[in-house]
């Protein structure tokens, strides 16, 4: 139970000081007909299934509502490279421990949906859409590093990709969003291709 309501007490049962604050209703919540719960300072952890039930006064249920709320981390990043370069890295660095029951998907976005790569923790198996163009670390979770290689590299490949961390029943923990630009490359005054293979990252700004 996170949140109780009758006439004459309304009370959040979260448990620990920091957390008494968090939930709230309407102050008169059966006049208003508005049973609605807010939640604040929302954690990836508040991510699950929400059950409203309605009683009388004799404990028998009367109305009785579930909500399911996914909390979603969305992170936004460009990366630049220049045509001829053979492989870039698609970065994506977790900091907190992930449960070794989720999934780990890379998407590209445009101009359709499409699965590209996915890590099944479960099984500990990788599966590729291209195992000659898509790669990622072999134990991505103990290292927190699930970030997607792509090896070979075209001007197609300009795209927005996304990855996104799924617990077993499908919710979602985590999620990325990275669009990468792959430049063709420039002539020089003399004709000659430039040979230009760095590549360059360019974070979102602050806010």
């Amino acid at each position: 139970m996170v949140h109780e309501y009758q006439i004459g007490k309304d009370q959040c049962h979260l448990k620990g000081q920091d957390q008494k604050r968090r939930t709230e209703m309407k102050k008169d919540p059966l006049n208003t007909k508005d049973l609605s719960l807010t939640l604040k300072d929302l954690h990836l952890t508040d991510s699950g299934v929400y059950t409203c039930t309605v009683y009388n006064k004799d404990g028998h249920m009367l109305l009785r509502k579930s909500v399911t709320l996914s909390v979603r981390v969305l992170q936004v990043e460009m990366v630049e490279v220049s045509q001829g370069q053979t492989t870039v890295l698609i970065p994506f660095i977790v900091t907190d421990d992930l449960s070794q029951d989720v999934k780990v998907e890379w998407k590209l976005i445009c101009p359709e949906e499409k699965m590209i790569h996915l890590y099944d923790s479960s099984k500990k198996q990788h599966l590729s859409q291209d195992p000659g163009h898509t790669e990622m670390n072999e134990d991505p979770l103990n290292t927190k590093d699930l970030s997607l290689k792509l090896k070979d590299l075209h001007l197609t490949d300009s795209d927005v990709y996304t990855c996104t961390v799924y617990k077993k029943y499908g919710n979602i923990l985590l999620q990325k969003v990275v669009t990468l630009k792959v430049k063709g490359r420039t002539k020089s005054p003399t004709g000659a291709q430039s040979k230009n293979t760095d590549a360059s990252v360019v974070k979102p700004a602050d806010g």
